[in-house]
């Protein structure tokens, strides 16, 4: 969070972060997004799995299992 208020960033995507970095980010007038590391980390997974099967026809089946934490 500091280093974005430093660079004048206005908005920062994370998957998580402490407690009070909404406090700072709140002080610092940054638009602050926790979206979770299940929701970002199967992207990447679920976009390799579609382009192996578009370009070698491999089959690809994601399971959609979030822990709920």
């Amino acid at each position: 969070m500091r280093e974005a208020h430093e660079k004048g960033i206005d908005a920062f995507v994370t998957g998580e972060g402490p407690d009070h970095s909404f406090f700072d980010a709140e002080e610092w007038r940054i638009n602050l997004i926790y979206t979770g590391h299940y929701a970002t980390e199967t992207v990447g997974v679920r976009a390799l799995g579609a382009h192996l099967h578009d370009r070698f026809g491999l089959p690809f089946e994601f399971f959609d299992h979030p822990t709920g934490l």
